[in-house]
């Protein structure tokens, strides 16, 4: 039987090392800069590694690899560079990508060495990062490049020589079993051939949302040690209640959480719709790091309980999380709820990597390892902090606004364009929170048209609409009276305290109301376009007219330019 062992560089709390583990390959190490990632690898592959930080083996000078030569020989070496520099998440992806691109350069300098050492045992590696990193990774490196010059030269290689080829595809998890899409770039290496050992997907139609949340337990269940489930991954698999961590606890999120997070899922003023809650007959939308409740890359569930507003949605808990991201149920994960959720969205997914390691068995040719069970994974539930509770929210602990907080809300999008109730000014960077504007934006990206009423404006739109026989009587019986309900109110005031969304006259109700209430008096789509001519742009919606001469209606009262809001 062939021996396989393995090192995971950046290895987080063990996807990619999990993975192989499965496969019958040995994970002898673990490197990573992180405590609690160390921690979590050490307890599911039974090692005792401290951190450490994968540019110590970059070396002093291109001859200096006594930090590598410390490092066991292994037949494969494995590694998922830290890809937040190159994600579109940061940034939109215009981070800085020097801190990125150095490690995978020191880790292409570990594998340089244990492939050109005398006496090498290296068979294969495999770089996993993200789709965006593949252009910023070369095709070839020499040894020059990897800070190996004077090292090379010592093996009678010149320094120009290339060292190493990166071969690779981007491939999705979801083809190989995952019940997550989360596409990857992978760059690898067979030594002998000197070709990328690509995994076979024999995967046709991907495991959905749905299929894994119908066969793992409602969070809400009561505490019953007699009940046994079924890992949706691994169907062999079966744990007790008293053994599934952090799975039975409430994640229910206050209504101002969810409610933002809906807003730029379905109504982002400058990219795509997104379901809400998750589409649960695809697969889940790729894990992020951070755990977030209020954003646009938020995974939100339906709760299984009846309730509405405050706990109507919930998150994920961590073992759902850790489920499509194909851990097993045994796997564990150290430190407090965030601290797992990030361990588990930097991760490797298990599925992908145990098809890496397939690939690498069929390149051999030969006697492999044997495929490993479970067995050695299943008590160590008992050495973690287990988020189990069994308790329901009760919602008494409302969340809080910052002093001065941001608002920005358009109430349609339409024709690439929205008008926007905000009470900051990106022309200007104002950032004056008792004054509010009305503003268009024009298209996406860089250079997009901005353009903020003024008052006088006003009437130049009301025109524009007369004009075009756009019929106000209704809008403007609507507007008479919410300007009249808002006399002595604070928009700010109510943006900031009104956290349930209770009061009719928070802006963010009074932003929703003006698209219901138009939706009444018009037909958007019978509307059509017009000629705007205080608009950067051509003809536009009709209806963002109708949008920018209520919203400007609002924030001031033009029967009386005394009264400015």
């Amino acid at each position: 039987m062939v021996k396989l062992r393995v090192i995971d560089f950046f290895c987080g709390a063990g996807g990619f090392s999990e993975g192989f583990r499965q496969e019958g390959f040995e994970v002898v190490m673990g490197i990573d800069f992180w405590q609690p990632a160390i921690d979590s690898h050490n307890l599911n592959h039974g090692l005792e590694d401290s951190v450490k930080d994968v540019m110590d083996f970059w070396g002093e000078d291109s001859g200096d690899v006594l930090e590598i030569d410390g490092i066991p020989d292994t037949e494969i070496l494995i590694g998922s560079p830290s890809c937040v520099s190159f994600s579109m998440s940061n940034k939109a992806g215009k981070a800085c990508k020097i801190s990125g691109i150095q490690l995978i350069l020191s880790f292409l300098r570990v594998i340089c060495v244990k492939k050109h050492q005398k006496k090498s045992i290296l068979q294969a590696w495999y770089l996993e990062n993200v789709p965006q990193s593949e252009k910023f990774i070369q095709p070839n490196y020499t040894f020059s490049d990897l800070n190996l010059s004077r090292w090379a030269r010592a093996l009678g290689k010149k320094a120009d020589d290339i060292a190493i080829q990166t071969k690779g595809y981007v491939l999705n998890a979801a083809d190989y079993g995952a019940p997550q899409s989360r596409r990857r770039f992978i760059a690898g290496e067979f030594i002998e051939t000197g070709e990328f050992p690509k995994p076979i997907s024999n995967w046709l139609n991907h495991k959905t949302l749905g299929y894994i949340k119908s066969r793992l337990p409602s969070p809400y269940l009561k505490r019953n040690d007699n009940s046994e489930f079924v890992d949706p991954n691994y169907p062999k698999l079966k744990v007790k209640m008293s053994e599934l961590t952090d799975h039975f606890y409430d994640t229910g999120l206050y209504k101002i959480e969810w409610e933002k997070a809906q807003h730029l899922k379905t109504n982002h003023p400058y990219m795509g719709k997104m379901s809400f809650p998750e589409n649960e007959d695809r697969s889940c939308r790729t894990i992020m790091a951070t755990r977030s409740a209020s954003t646009r890359e938020s995974l939100i569930f339906k709760s299984e309980l009846n309730r509405e507003e405050n706990g109507e949605y919930r998150l994920p808990t961590i073992r759902e999380a850790a489920t499509l991201m194909g851990y097993p149920f045994v796997y564990q994960f150290t430190g407090t709820e965030s601290t797992k959720w990030k361990q588990i969205g930097n991760s490797v997914s298990p599925h992908l990597s145990a098809a890496l390691a397939r690939a690498i068995k069929a390149c051999l040719k030969g006697k492999t390892p044997r495929k490993r069970g479970f067995s050695k994974l299943k008590g160590n539930y008992l050495k973690i902090i287990n988020l189990n509770s069994f308790d329901v929210c009760t919602f008494e602990t409302p969340k809080t606004r910052l002093s001065n907080a941001k608002f920005r809300r358009h109430p349609v999008k339409l024709g690439n364009m929205t008008v926007d109730l905000q009470n900051f000014n990106d022309t200007y960077g104002v950032k004056d929170t008792s004054k509010w504007f009305v503003v268009a934006y024009f298209g996406t990206g860089v250079g997009h048209g901005v353009y903020e009423f003024k008052a006088k404006d006003f009437e130049v739109l009301e025109s524009a609409l007369k004009n075009n026989n756009v019929d106000l009587t209704m809008l403007n019986k609507y507007m008479h009276g919410l300007v009249e309900g808002l006399q002595g109110i604070s928009l700010q005031e109510l943006y900031e305290t009104d956290l349930d969304l209770i009061d009719s006259n928070n802006p963010i109700n009074i932003v929703k109301s003006i698209r219901i209430k138009s939706n009444e008096f018009y037909n958007f789509d019978e509307l059509g376009y017009i000629k705007c001519d205080i608009l950067p742009k051509g003809r536009v919606p009709v209806i963002q007219v109708v949008m920018a001469y209520a919203l400007l209606w609002l924030i001031n009262d033009y029967k009386d330019d005394s009264k400015k809001r």
